[in-house]
C-alpha cells in the first residue's frame, strides 16, 4: 500500500477501482485486430484484461516509475490494491482541439508529436498514446492511462512506433480537413524532435501497402468509399506516403 498527503479539497482527483468493468471480449478483439492491421504484434494477453487488481497494480507501478524518472504524469495520492487515486493533470489535448478553430490546430498537434518524440528519446513508452490520454496546460504536456501491459512482451522500439500510430490515428478527424500536408507536418515534428524518425519511417514504409489495400477494398462500396472514416484514412495514408518518399 502506498499513500501520500491528501490534496486540498478544491483539487480534482480521479479514482480507478477494481470494481469497474473490464474490457469485453469483443472490445479486446477489436484492439488486437487494429494493432495487427497496423503490423504491431500486440500479444492477446496484453489486450484481454481479466484481472482488475493486476491492472491497477501495473498502472500504479508505472506511474511511480515515471514520476521518479521526472516524467509528467498524474501524482499517485493513494493505492490500496483495490483502488488507485491520482491527482488531476489538466484537460486533454483532444478536448482542446475540439474547441479550437480548424486553422489553429496544427501547431498544437505538432507540439504534441514533438513531445512524444522527446518522451521516447528518454527511453519511455506510453501504450495508450491517443491524445485523449495526453494533456496540455499551456506550458507542458503530461500523460495519463498506463494500463497497457505491452512491456516486456514487446520490443521497446515496436511499442514506441505503436505510440506514434496511436497518436496519429487519434488525430485523423482533425487532420483530414487540413489535408495530407498536415499529416506530414505532424510526422516531421516527431522526426525532428528525437532519434526515432528513421525507425518510424521504415515501419511506415512497410505498413503503407497493407493500409492502401484496405483503402482500395473500401472503394468497392460507394457507402464505405464516401465515409468519414475512409476519407480520414486516405488523408493519413497520403501524408504517410509523403513522409517516407525519397528526398528529391
Amino acid at each position: 500500500m502506498s499513500t501520500s498527503v491528501p490534496p486540498p479539497l478544491s483539487t480534482k482527483t480521479w479514482t480507478k477501482s477494481a470494481d469497474r468493468p473490464l474490457r469485453s471480449w469483443s472490445h479486446a478483439l477489436g484492439i488486437w485486430i487494429f494493432a495487427h492491421v497496423l503490423g504491431v504484434p500486440v500479444p492477446w494477453r496484453a489486450v484481454r484484461q481479466t484481472d482488475a487488481r493486476a491492472l491497477l497494480a501495473f498502472e500504479h507501478e508505472r506511474l511511480q516509475a515515471l514520476a521518479a524518472a521526472g516524467e509528467h504524469v498524474p501524482p499517485v495520492l493513494a493505492f490500496d490494491g483495490f483502488s488507485l487515486t491520482t491527482g488531476d493533470i489538466g484537460e486533454t489535448v483532444d478536448h482542446q482541439l475540439h474547441r479550437m478553430p480548424e486553422g489553429e490546430r496544427l501547431p498544437l498537434m505538432c507540439a504534441a508529436s514533438a513531445d512524444l518524440a522527446a518522451f521516447h528519446a528518454r527511453g519511455q513508452w506510453h501504450g495508450g498514446a491517443q491524445l485523449r490520454n495526453t494533456t496540455w496546460d499551456g506550458q507542458r504536456f503530461a500523460r495519463l492511462d498506463f494500463e497497457e501491459q505491452l512491456r516486456p512482451g514487446m520490443a521497446l522500439s515496436t511499442v514506441q512506433v505503436y505510440d506514434v500510430l496511436q497518436m496519429l490515428f487519434s488525430l485523423a478527424r482533425f487532420l483530414q480537413p487540413l489535408g495530407p500536408g498536415a499529416v506530414l507536418a505532424v510526422l516531421k515534428a516527431y522526426d525532428a524532435a528525437g532519434p526515432g524518425g528513421p525507425a518510424l519511417r521504415g515501419f511506415i514504409a512497410h505498413l503503407l501497402p497493407r493500409l492502401q489495400r484496405v483503402s482500395r477494398v473500401a472503394a468497392w462500396s460507394k457507402r464505405l468509399d464516401r465515409s468519414r472514416e475512409v476519407m480520414r484514412l486516405r488523408t493519413v495514408l497520403d501524408g504517410m506516403a509523403a513522409f517516407v518518399a525519397p528526398a528529391s
